[in-house]
């Protein structure tokens, strides 16, 4: 098996997917730890075999792995951690490998690789449906990016928006007066009270974010464009409006699954 590894911002994400074949962007096995910038490559390794040892797996099931990161002091800890446990370098997603896709933005080394491997991913999600290849990636994580690429499989750029998270922290810390709330939708969005009222504003207005941006993306674009919403938070606004077509939790692995087959071999 290969394990693909997303190493965000907010959490760290794992998943075993089988060596060969092209396969459903659902992995064989996934396990989700908290990002933590402190940690050692020893504890991590204690820490991966722990979760591997929970699932009936051991390093000697693993071949080769695949990375995208975009916590650069994290990088090298997991490329030495998995070279150890693994007997070979993973695979770091980089500028200058083959895509698939071209990027055509004004400076493409400036993209983060996370947001290419989306690209990647719902270009591929978007020919399976047959959309000619045209999609947008909605990522929800510690900011919602929108990453879009035509149906010529070329990636134009997108959007970067706050996160909902990292919204409603600011909201709090800035207004001492305002409650934490739960992050769920209210019933309706006149909230009778104040904790209502926030979660319609947090909730209801990051939809309208959402359908905004999409509603501007989508006019931009000469054909239609398949949407897929992934990240922590889509399950929580994904089902709030009709601008999401799909809900894929591992649009971002599939990525970096396909851009390793596309490389591995080249190198």
């Amino acid at each position: 098996m290969i394990l693909c590894i997303d190493i965000g911002n907010s959490n760290i994400v794992i998943c075993a997917y089988p060596l060969d074949g092209d396969g459903p962007s659902a992995p064989i096995a996934s396990w989700r730890i908290a990002t933590d910038r402190t940690r050692t490559g020893d504890e991590y390794r204690v820490l991966l075999r722990q979760l591997w040892q929970e699932g009936g797996f051991s390093a000697a099931d693993f071949r080769d792995a695949a990375i995208v990161s975009v916590v650069a002091p994290l990088t090298d800890v997991w490329v030495r951690m998995l070279a150890g446990l693994l007997g070979r370098a993973p695979l770091v997603i980089r500028h200058g490998l083959h895509f698939g896709i071209e990027i055509r933005v004004a400076r493409p080394e400036r993209v983060g690789t996370d947001r290419i491997v989306d690209a990647v991913a719902v270009h591929q999600a978007a020919n399976a449906a047959g959309v000619a290849g045209a999609g947008i990636a909605v990522d929800f994580g510690t900011a919602t990016t929108f990453n879009v690429v035509n149906g010529a499989g070329i990636f134009l750029g997108g959007a970067i928006a706050p996160g909902l998270g990292t919204v409603t922290n600011a909201l709090i810390e800035k207004a001492s007066a305002l409650p934490a709330v739960e992050l769920t939708a209210p019933p309706t969005a006149i909230g009778n009270d104040t904790i209502p009222a926030i979660q319609s504003g947090l909730v209801f207005g990051y939809v309208g974010l959402v359908e905004g941006l999409l509603a501007r993306i989508r006019a931009e674009l000469p054909t239609p464009a398949k949407v897929i919403a992934t990240g922590g938070l889509s399950p929580l606004i994904a089902p709030l409006t009709h601008a999401i077509d799909a809900y894929d939790p591992w649009l971002t692995l599939a990525g970096v699954r396909q851009v390793y087959r596309l490389n591995r071999e080249r190198l």
